[in-house]
């Protein structure tokens, strides 16, 4: 019998509930200041980094990244607070897709996920290559296994809490040029954990990657051996438009803006996964949430519902419902009406947020 493994134990998948799949709690953004630092990023007065009502426009446009206070890690408080809020709209469950790399204590996301009684599933993997911890930097792909193998079966170190799902990323500073080697070990290692295991695998894409690389990154992962079924491909609505979309939109009044789902039905024909999980995204190049719904509402009338879950990618306080903003709860604000709108029923947003998540999360 199939079960989904969260921070405080084996649930059945019948009670997982109504879910966010794709948020960071506790999330440590150490490695990714120092890769930001190591890029030539600008030396930000202190004053514009606290975490304060005049800075809030600043720090949700990414200034959050440099902003110590900003950071979750270690405050079960603000986490337990966040999680309650998604309670409160009738959350159940959230992902934490915080790999090694990213991830914080998990003992952290116990006490949190205890004190809000909401499920929370956490991830083993490892994030991008330039913030990835040193000991991880040269592990073979056989090592990776092991080590990733260890952590489901027995739990992250001493602690005995075990991931229920795995998480890993792809990232190209060049989208004409191969993936990198160091990332795509880590996609064939948890594909063969999740061959192993039944675990789902959840693969990050971003800014500049090509849509030839985000088809190359699904098929490299599906040769392992993985079930389709078991892999999500994550942030698939931020290819809604072209990277330099906004820029020939601004430029020349004869450009009309709009989205296309040219990629994401590419994906989702393997049989596979994706994640629309930047809801409330702040950040200039990505779509925003109506581009967002829209790309939502044609893959659903193309019949591809029963493959795509929600998320928001939030893992900063400038973006919590704690400070003024929309935290684990925007889609399911703005998702619902606009759905029902346009003549959904129910059965189609059930999917997205309790069917879809706890059939992606049994093992």
């Amino acid at each position: 019998m199939s079960s989904i493994t969260t921070v405080r134990g084996d649930i059945a998948p019948e009670q997982l509930g109504y879910t966010t799949m794709h948020e960071h709690l506790n999330a440590d953004f150490s490695l990714m200041a120092a890769l930001m630092a190591r890029y030539g990023a600008a030396q930000i007065p202190a004053e514009m980094l606290a975490l304060r009502p005049d800075n809030m426009a600043f720090l949700r446009d990414g200034g959050y990244a440099a902003s110590q206070e900003c950071v979750t890690l270690g405050d079960v408080e603000y986490t337990a607070a966040e999680l309650g809020y998604f309670k409160q709209i009738g959350g159940n469950a959230v992902c934490d897709a915080s790999p090694i790399g990213l991830r914080g204590d998990v003992r952290d996301l116990l006490a949190a996920s205890e004190k809000a009684d909401v499920h929370v599933v956490f991830a083993t993997g490892l994030y991008v290559a330039d913030a990835r911890p040193q000991a991880f930097q040269d592990l073979s792909e056989d090592e990776q296994v092991a080590f990733f193998t260890k952590e489901v079966k027995e739990g992250v170190g001493e602690t005995g809490i075990r991931p229920g799902f795995l998480k890993c990323a792809l990232s190209v500073t060049d989208p004409t040029a191969d993936l990198q080697e160091i990332e795509v070990r880590t996609v064939r290692a948890l594909g063969r954990v999740s061959a192993e295991t039944g675990l789902s695998l959840h693969i990050h894409t971003a800014f500049p990657m090509s849509n030839a690389q985000v088809l190359a990154g699904v098929e490299i992962a599906l040769s392992t051996g993985m079930s389709a079924d078991r892999l999500v491909m994550i942030h698939m609505d931020s290819f809604l438009r072209p990277w330099g979309a906004m820029d020939s939109y601004v430029a020349d009044m004869s450009v009309a803006l709009n989205v296309s789902t040219d990629l994401q039905r590419k994906v989702l024909d393997h049989g596979v996964n994706i994640g629309f999980d930047s809801w409330s995204s702040t950040v200039s190049i990505l779509p925003s949430d109506h581009d967002r719904v829209k790309g939502l509402v044609d893959l659903l009338r193309a019949g591809y519902g029963s493959q795509i879950v929600l998320g928001h990618d939030n893992g900063t306080k400038s973006h919590g419902k704690s400070y003024g903003f929309y935290g684990f709860t925007r889609f399911g604000q703005f998702v619902p009406p606009i759905l029902k709108q346009l003549g959904f029923d129910d059965e189609v947003y059930r999917k997205l947020v309790i069917d879809n998540p706890s059939r992606m999360l049994a093992h």
